[in-house]
């Protein structure tokens, strides 16, 4: 899932947020460091920036 929006802050720079949730990211595989626990679902956080000059 991923959500995301761009904003025009100034007439030179434009702003994105973005957030991203992965549900069962390892594909039911199991944590390398410990075999017998799973890796749990991430949040991810993101921001991109452009300046156009």
């Amino acid at each position: 899932f991923e959500l995301t929006y761009q904003a025009q802050i100034m007439p030179w720079l434009v702003v994105q947020p973005d957030f991203q949730y992965v549900h069962d990211p390892s594909g039911g595989m199991g944590d390398p460091s410990c075999p017998t626990r799973g890796i749990g679902n991430e949040a991810v956080f993101g921001l991109h920036t452009n300046v156009n000059f």
